[in-house]
């Protein structure tokens, strides 16, 4: 054999042990690891009270101190998010999500998937946030028009010996659960196709495999079921509370609530690659849990937001030649001038035919002259959230009679409208009140299809508009009422508030 080929045969079998070694599986490892997850927190980093209890639990504050404890006995934790973190209070919403980015960074959080809210910034935001993150967001199933991936799909890790896979999962009905423009150009992949490639990824490079889904607690089962070779299930979106485990087909699904109120816990023993045992459960984060000490990373970042969140509630957003009428009698028995605004600013915010809005959301007047956030915050103190939905005009008119039914009693289901005007007879029974309802000067057709923007509150049903549960829904934007519309006056300086009588009594 000549020396060419003896060369080419050695080359040729280096070749062979080269593809043979990078087809087979990654080195079955035994050893212990703990999963601590959360999800849906919701910007809730300071602890709160929940509707109806007395005292505070959570947030991810109290978290931080309760894993930092964990890390002390244990060096194999892989600490993990299942979505929707960046948004949803008012010291997170008014820097862009980065106050939760950087506790998240103090805590030493492993991965996130994007969960539908994550998009509520917008794409560029979303972006620059993952990049002042020094944990992956990931999310397989999201990728942009031309098929690239929009953001990380996976990560591997290695806890203790054992190398663990970990991917996203996006919910592909996020185009209706944020804001249309948030997401121009991407699309939502359907989950179990592209978990079974994901599986066949990391199959040959992990122990065992992670997904972080942020898709809901009965979408996880069906995906559990349809795609072998997941071994775990972080779940989130449907703020289900998974006392312990559950387990479908080999994978074991896990989920802790929302708001940080619970941590999830699972240990998980491996043995030869494989998941050999596990056990688990949550830990509330109850009144008495301690919170981050002032000088800690965590307490600091905390108090220098906050104290930010002061300052930023004192900045004024525009003015006001005359006072903006929102008194408790006044918006619960018929239109004002604040009222109209307030529908004014929904009414461009979502591109909507009509809008509908609950004079009980309304809780304050505004003074003539400087309006500053707090008076914006203080006007619309509660965490109601845009909505548009599709609903035709018979049930726009049933919606209508329903908010006037209770005239002249105040009622904070009361109606207040843009894009429409409405005349009412109060002396008819109620359910037919309704005279006339003009839709761009136009009659209301009553099989034709309207958009309908309103807030997430009367959306579900809230003040007794079922009607709006049975719509079908174009968007949820996830933006604050007050934040859309501190951003309307702030764009016209000193704002003229619309005094029309837009819901009118006639006899």
């Amino acid at each position: 054999m000549s020396r060419r080929s003896k060369v080419n045969v050695a080359l040729v079998v280096t070749l062979l042990v080269l593809a043979l070694t990078m087809a087979m599986p990654a080195v079955a490892a035994d050893g212990k690891l703990t999963i601590v997850h959360v999800n849906d927190v919701h910007g809730h980093i300071e602890p709160f009270t929940r509707s109806g209890a007395k005292e505070e639990v959570g947030a991810l504050a109290k978290m931080a101190v309760y894993v930092e404890g964990l890390r002390k006995e244990n060096a194999n934790i892989l600490l993990l998010s299942a979505g929707d973190m960046i948004h949803g209070t008012n010291v997170v919403n008014l820097f862009g999500g980065l106050p939760m980015v950087e506790i998240m960074n103090h805590m030493g959080f492993d991965a996130m998937a994007l969960g539908n809210h994550e998009f509520n910034y917008g794409q560029e935001q979303l972006i620059k946030l993952a990049q002042a993150a020094k944990f992956p967001f990931l999310s397989a199933n999201v990728v942009r028009d031309d098929g690239a991936v929009f953001i990380d799909d996976c990560a591997i890790f290695n806890i203790g010996g054992v190398k663990v896979g970990v991917f996203g999962l996006s919910p592909i009905e996020t185009p209706i659960l944020t804001h249309p423009k948030d997401v121009i150009g991407l699309k939502f992949v359907d989950p179990a196709e592209i978990s079974a490639k994901m599986v066949d990824t990391l199959a040959g490079q992990a122990d065992i495999i992670v997904c972080l889904s942020h898709l809901g607690y009965d979408a996880d089962k069906d995906l559990a079921a349809a795609v072998p070779g997941i071994d775990i299930i972080v779940g989130g979106h449907s703020h289900t509370t998974l006392v312990e485990p559950a387990v479908v087909g080999d994978a074991i699904i896990v989920q802790t609530g929302d708001w940080a109120e619970h941590v999830g816990v699972l240990n998980v023993e491996v043995a030869g690659g494989k998941v050999a045992s596990f056990d688990g459960g949550l830990v509330q984060m109850t009144a008495d849990a301690p919170a981050p000490a002032a000088d800690s990373p965590v307490g600091a970042a905390l108090a220098a937001y906050k104290n930010a969140l002061a300052d930023k509630m004192a900045v004024e957003v525009g003015r006001t030649e005359v006072p903006l009428d929102g008194e408790r009698a006044h918006v619960r028995t018929g239109t004002t001038n604040l009222a109209n605004l307030i529908c004014d600013a929904m009414l461009e915010a979502t591109g909507a035919d009509v809008v509908i809005a609950n004079g009980g959301g309304i809780r304050a007047s505004i003074k003539a002259g400087d309006i500053t956030l707090g008076d914006i915050y203080t006007v619309l103190p509660f965490d109601n959230t845009l909505f548009a939905i599709e609903l035709t005009g018979d049930r726009i008119v049933a919606a209508l009679e329903h908010g006037l039914s209770a005239y002249p009693a105040q009622t904070g289901g009361f109606s207040h409208v843009a894009g429409m005007t409405v005349k009412f007879d109060p002396e008819k029974p109620a359910g037919s009140r309704v005279v006339e309802v003009l839709v761009a000067g136009q009659p209301i057709v009553a099989d034709k299809l309207y958009i309908l923007g309103t807030n997430d509150f009367l959306a579900a049903g809230g003040d007794g508009y079922v009607w709006f549960t049975e719509s079908n829904p174009v968007f949820s934007s996830g933006a604050m009422l007050r934040d859309i519309l501190a951003e309307y006056i702030e764009a016209r300086g000193t704002v003229v508030a619309p005094a029309e009588i837009r819901i009118q009594i006639v006899k």
